[in-house]
């Protein structure tokens, strides 16, 4: 079964101004690993990520692909610990933030967007 990441029409809205046309987006398990990852584990928390890269830039850490319906993402593939087949990204409105969930559980309340292109 293929992995699928549904975004909500408001978690869109909130994405599309960040994208360009060559902008490749990465669902970053911010652990430490490779270099759009800064932060490692802090608190054993589980945090994401949506890193904005080029097309032009290294995503060799990022081997898996998961279909959205914005555009495809990558995420490193150890990271399946935390993902399902099914997942979705919503937009919590009251504090504008991106809550990424799978089955009605969350996986992490507070995806950030962090722009790495150069």
């Amino acid at each position: 079964m293929t992995r699928r990441l549904t975004l909500s029409p408001e978690a869109i809205e909130k994405i599309k101004p960040h994208l360009r046309e060559d902008t490749r987006i990465l669902l970053s398990y911010d652990d430490g690993v490779g270099p759009y990852s800064h932060h490692g584990l802090v608190a054993l928390q589980i945090s994401f990520q949506l890193v904005l890269i080029n097309d032009s830039q290294s995503f060799k850490d990022y081997d898996e692909k998961i279909e959205t319906n914005l555009q495809p993402m990558y995420v490193k593939s150890y990271s399946d610990r935390f993902l399902s087949d099914q997942m979705t990204l919503k937009l919590q409105p009251k504090y504008q933030t991106l809550i990424l969930a799978d089955n009605g559980e969350v996986i992490d309340q507070n995806v950030e967007i962090v722009d790495e292109r150069k």
